[in-house]
């Protein structure tokens, strides 16, 4: 009994040991655990209440934030606008809402500029040609800042008639207006409009020549052959340093798209060799689809 009694001693804490870890067991719960749930369900509930009040607001909604709102409030009420506005064409056939997007965008002339180029972009994502005059008119006296941006969302609106007005930018000493210059062109696809675009192939800047190569193998024109294949050489875009590795991918998807439009025997041979070796999981999967076409 005795010899039991000492083992079972031996095998238990002491009472003072007991206690120093029920008093930390104490700390740890209430000064770690039980703060990081409370944070958690905050942050979580946070979230809920920001998503359904997200949800709720609509195309007026974001438009009076731009009229009545401070200056933060009225950029992002134009961005998350021209976000919305890609995504739906109910409002977008409304003409109290086109009105009211046109005059808005109209009284933003000395507004940040990035209200004036969210409304822009806003205006040519939703594809309505009520927009091609308010546009036009601002190219007039726009200032450098949002000329790119309107001509982009010019671009979108593809209407043809007006393709000539937008010539003149490929002349603009910043590249990259010229580039979105030839962009837009290319969306708007108007046969007319090839000329131009073989002469931009020969722009001192790069991406203006990227721009125009792809343009017009969306339009069916192999001018830009060899340019696309440089663009889908990864040793040839290293060359250029401000373009880091994602920009490259990017390049790479976009002159796999256009080149496989051409059916060019070389193009797609290296396209397939994208396919096999290069180290981007998405440019081999787009490399593959298109091989395949």
């Amino acid at each position: 009994m005795v010899e039991h009694k000492e083992a079972s001693m031996a095998m238990s804490p002491p009472p003072v040991e007991q206690a120093q870890k029920g008093f930390f067991q104490v700390i740890v719960h209430s000064f770690f655990i039980v703060p990081f749930l409370i944070t958690v369900f905050c942050v979580l509930l946070f979230a809920a209440i920001n998503l359904l009040t997200r949800e709720q607001r609509t195309a007026y909604d974001y438009l009076e934030d731009i009229k009545t709102g401070g200056l933060t409030k009225r950029w992002q009420g134009a961005f998350e606008l021209s976000k919305i506005l890609a995504n739906t064409t109910i409002v977008t056939k409304d003409q109290r809402f086109t009105q009211e997007l046109i005059a808005a965008f109209e009284h933003a002339q000395h507004d940040d500029d990035r209200v004036r180029q969210y409304l822009a972009l806003a205006m040519g994502k939703t594809g309505n040609p009520i927009f091609v005059a308010p546009l036009l008119a601002a190219l007039k006296n726009e200032k450098e800042e949002n000329l790119s941006a309107l001509i982009y969302a010019l671009g979108m609106l593809k209407d043809s008639t007006m393709v000539s007005l937008l010539y003149p930018y490929l002349e603009h000493p910043q590249s990259r207006i010229r580039s979105i210059a030839v962009v837009a062109l290319g969306n708007i696809a108007s046969p007319g409009s090839k000329a131009v675009l073989r002469t931009a192939l020969n722009d001192k800047e790069p991406n203006v020549q990227w721009g125009a190569a792809v343009s017009l193998a969306r339009m069916g024109d192999p001018a830009g052959k060899d340019i696309l294949l440089k663009m889908l050489d990864r040793e040839y875009l290293s060359r250029f340093t401000e373009v880091d590795r994602q920009e490259q991918n990017n390049l790479i998807l976009t002159a796999i798209e256009a080149a496989v439009l051409l059916q060019d025997t070389i193009l797609k041979e290296k396209i397939e060799q994208l396919a096999q070796h290069d180290a981007n999981m998405n440019v081999r999967s787009a490399a593959l689809r298109a091989a395949q076409r």
